[in-house]
C-alpha cells in the first residue's frame, strides 16, 4: 500500500505538470485499487484480532492502512484538476514552457522489439531519451522498476522523457513491425 500510494502521488504531479489526461486516469484506476487493498488489510486485521492476545496491538495496522488510503485519497484530488479541466496555477505553466519532457502510458504489443530485454539491456534513458518510473503488468504495479526488470508483452510503461513517441514505436502500440535499438 505505501509503494502505492507514492506511485500515486508521483503520478498525480506528473499528470498536473504535463497535462495528461492517461496519467490522471491511471491514478483514478490506482485510487479504486487503494480502497479495495485498505479494505482487505482492515478486513483482514478485524478477523486476526479474534486470535490476538492484546487486539490493541493490531490498531496500528488499521492506522497505517486509512493514512495510505488518505493519501491516495489527496492523490487522486490532485490528478482530479486535470480530469475536469482544471487550469493550473500559471507557475506551474512557465516552468513546464521550458521542459521538453512529457510523461506518458504506453503499451507493450506482441512484436515488440521491447519484449523479453532488461531495462539495463536496453538502456532506454540513453538510447531514446525516456525513463520508466512505473511497469503495470496486469493489475500490479512496478514502482520504480530495477535494471534487472525485463518488459512482457501486455506490460504498460509509465515513462517520462522526450522519447515518448519513440518509446511508442518500439513498444509496437500501433501493432507494426518495431524499429531496433541501437546496440
Amino acid at each position: 500500500m505505501k509503494n502505492l500510494s507514492s506511485l500515486m502521488v508521483d503520478l498525480a504531479f506528473s499528470s498536473v505538470m504535463y497535462n495528461s489526461e492517461d496519467i490522471a486516469d491511471e491514478v483514478y484506476l490506482l485510487e479504486e485499487k487503494m480502497d479495495k487493498l485498505s479494505l482487505k488489510a482492515k478486513m483482514l486485521t478485524l478477523k486476526a484480532a479474534k486470535h490476538e492476545k492484546n487486539p490493541e496491538n493490531l490498531l496500528s495496522i488499521i492506522e497505517m492502512a486509512t493514512i495510505n488510503e488518505q493519501i491516495s485519497d489527496s492523490a487522486y484530488e490532485i490528478a482530479e484538476l486535470v480530469l475536469r479541466d482544471v487550469e493550473p496555477h500559471p507557475i506551474i505553466r512557465k516552468i513546464m514552457h521550458d521542459v521538453e519532457e512529457e510523461i506518458g502510458r504506453v503499451k507493450v504489443n506482441r512484436g515488440s522489439i521491447l519484449i523479453g530485454k532488461s531495462l539495463k539491456q536496453l538502456k532506454l534513458p540513453t538510447k531514446i531519451g525516456v525513463r520508466l518510473i512505473a511497469i503495470k503488468r496486469g493489475s500490479k504495479y512496478i514502482y520504480n522498476p530495477s535494471k534487472d526488470e525485463k518488459i512482457k508483452e501486455g506490460d504498460i510503461l509509465i515513462a517520462v522523457g522526450s522519447g515518448i513517441d519513440r518509446l511508442r514505436k518500439l513498444s509496437n502500440e500501433k501493432g507494426e513491425e518495431g524499429e531496433r535499438i541501437e546496440e
